[in-house]
């Protein structure tokens, strides 16, 4: 990671815009830069598919690709939902750090064969209210 210390950078040449709806534009996007690669088309085809309204139990072989795509997805946002979360209300910050260890914990689970499916339906729903709480930022 590379730091830059305001009194060593250099200054910017050229004209630019220092507002706060410009700032705001410019910080939305990086966020929405920042979740594109754990929050997927595939990541909400996946919770569709277990939790979605016509969601119909998947065959064991398909839980088992869903709930390894799921946990590959919780590892990209563990690390990257608290620097969204931050500029955010106390009250989003909370209820991120609450959510967080649940999805974690969900992630780290490998429940046996008859538990696979009620497991699966838990872990997207831990998945979805993470991706809820990321608001704008999860928008695949």
């Amino acid at each position: 990671m590379t730091t830059l210390v305001h009194e060593t950078a250099s200054r910017l040449h050229g004209s630019y815009v220092e507002d706060d709806e410009t700032t705001s534009r410019v910080w939305l996007g990086l966020r929405r830069f920042l979740a594109s690669d754990a929050v997927t088309e595939e990541l909400y085809e996946d919770l569709e598919t277990v939790i979605g309204e016509g969601a119909v139990r998947p065959s064991p072989a398909d839980c088992a690709a869903i709930a390894d795509r799921l946990r590959a997805a919780t590892a990209e946002l563990v690390e990257i939902v608290p620097r969204l979360i931050t500029p955010y209300s106390e009250v989003d910050a909370k209820a991120v750090a609450d959510q967080m260890p649940i999805t974690v914990l969900m992630s780290a689970e490998r429940p046996v064969s008859d538990a696979e499916y009620g497991h699966l339906v838990r872990f997207a729903n831990a998945v979805l209210t993470l991706l809820d709480l990321m608001g704008e930022a999860a928008e695949a």
